[in-house]
Formats: C-alpha cells, sequence, structure tokens
C-alpha cells in the first residue's frame, strides 16, 4: 500500500544556497553535506522503483531546523526499475547544475559519489549515465 502526506517544510531551495554560493563563494563544508545528501536521496528514491522525472535543485528544500534535504514536486515522477529512466533521471540534474550552478564545481562528481554509496543498482545507472550523457552531446552539437 502507498501513502501520499503532505507537508509544509520550513527552508530555503537547493537552488537558493547554490546560487548564493556563486555571490559570496562557495560554503565547501555545507555543499559536499548538501551533495552527499542528494546523492543518498536519489540513491533511496531510484532503489525503490521511484523515477523523480523533474530533478532540479528547484525541487529540493533543506528543512531549516534539521538541515535534512527534502525532495518535492513529484509530478512527473513515474515507476520504474529501469537503469536507462535513473540515469535520465540523473542526467536531468546534471544539466540543471551545469546552466545554474557553474559555481559549485564538482557538486556532481560529489552528488553521484553518494548515489555509489546509496543505491544497489548504482553500476548499471551510472554505466546508462555514461550512454545517456552521449546522446545528449551529439543531440547539442546537432541542435
Amino acid at each position: 500500500m502507498h501513502t501520499l502526506t503532505y507537508e509544509y517544510i520550513e527552508g530555503p531551495s537547493v537552488k537558493d544556497i547554490f546560487l548564493g554560493f556563486g555571490l559570496v563563494g562557495v560554503d565547501e563544508e555545507r555543499m559536499v553535506d548538501i551533495a552527499t545528501q542528494i546523492g543518498n536521496a536519489i540513491g533511496k528514491l531510484h532503489d525503490g522503483g521511484l523515477v523523480h522525472g523533474d530533478l532540479t535543485t528547484s525541487n529540493m528544500l533543506l528543512r531549516s531546523a534539521a538541515n535534512q534535504l527534502v525532495l518535492i514536486d513529484f509530478g512527473l515522477s513515474f515507476t520504474s526499475t529501469l537503469p536507462e529512466d535513473k540515469a535520465v533521471d540523473l542526467y536531468v540534474l546534471e544539466r540543471a547544475l551545469l546552466s545554474m550552478h557553474s559555481s559549485c564545481g564538482d557538486v556532481m562528481d560529489r552528488i553521484l559519489a553518494a548515489y555509489r554509496k546509496s543505491s544497489k543498482q548504482w553500476s548499471s545507472t551510472l554505466n546508462r549515465l555514461a550512454q545517456v550523457r552521449q546522446r545528449g552531446r551529439k543531440r547539442t552539437m546537432l541542435g
């Protein structure tokens, strides 16, 4: 049985935090903590057979009281166990990070490192991510 629970989350979006790093400089310790939480959350989500569908930093909040990551906006989510779907989910996040948060440097590498540790199926997903990246580059080059 599945349950849907609504809750008001008090806290900033990861987008706002990362954009702040662009203005005042990256707080490396905080960025690593957030990236680790993101990778862990996505790994658990994917292992549970759920693909978010819109993984961007706008759809991630940090609960103020506990500094705990919360994924939001599951309007485009769907169930899947396919490595392709999980890889595309990660690719969407990677593209969002590259376009919005270039000042955060290796944040995607840190997210993927945490994903590897938290997901039992990380290998097939990350192998597929390499293929998805190649397709994305071809599409970018061809316009």
